[in-house]
């Protein structure tokens, strides 16, 4: 009777001992996990130069284009712009720009007669106006080269001497800006002038649209 208790008490030690290390022993011949997938997307990225805006807050440019002068035709008209950016999104503009206005339609079908003289028929503007740049964005001319963009409305006043008189005037419009550089850009813009005139009549608004492209620096 005593062995028979002894081979009991042997055999439950051991039992338990065997479910003690039974964890450790199933654990060690568990294979090795893997958690890499098992197929790996070739994916590279694609190095692209981007032209940055430098750091200076100032832009310096010159201007050519078409100007629509109304009752005188359309004319090539030139000039520069001055431009300080306050922020990423806001900056100022001082513009000038220089034209020749045509003859009208009774001048081409009167024949001699004038409605202006030659230095009256000089054209020149200069005005100050607030820029906001609404859709900055990529233009890639390559899938390996890009450059910044930015879309921008723009707005101001000013004054114009034509027909021998200065005229108060408004200016609105938008343009399309490509940075080819860290420090070299070029523009492309449309812009309508507002101001009052009776050179040929009664006293109206007219309104001239201009169309330019423009390239500049920054410094």
């Amino acid at each position: 009777m005593e062995n028979r208790t002894k081979h009991l008490f042997l055999t439950g030690l051991c039992i338990a001992h065997l479910m003690a290390i039974a964890p450790s022993v199933f654990a060690a011949d568990e294979p090795e996990r893997n958690d890499l997938p098992l197929i790996e997307p070739d994916v590279k990225p694609v190095p692209v130069d981007q032209a940055l805006i430098d750091t200076e807050n100032f832009e310096i440019g010159a201007f050519a284009g078409v100007l629509n002068i109304e009752d005188f035709e359309s004319s090539f008209v030139y000039g520069g712009k001055l431009t300080y950016h306050l922020s990423e999104s806001f900056f100022f503009e001082a513009g000038v720009g220089f034209a020749e206005a045509g003859a009208t339609s009774f001048e081409n079908l009167a024949g001699n007669v004038q409605v202006l003289t030659d230095s009256e028929r000089d054209y020149s503007y200069y005005n100050i106006s607030l820029g906001y740049n609404i859709l900055p964005g990529q233009a890639f001319l390559t899938e390996n080269y890009g450059f910044n963009t930015n879309f921008y409305l723009i707005g101001g006043a000013g004054a114009t001497d034509f027909g021998g008189d200065t005229r108060f005037t408004l200016n609105a419009g938008a343009g399309y800006q490509i940075l080819l550089t860290d420090s070299l850009a070029i523009h492309l813009g449309v812009r309508q002038h507002y101001y009052q005139i009776d050179v040929v009549g009664a006293e109206k608004t007219s309104m001239n649209t201009e169309i330019s492209t423009r390239l500049s620096v920054f410094f």
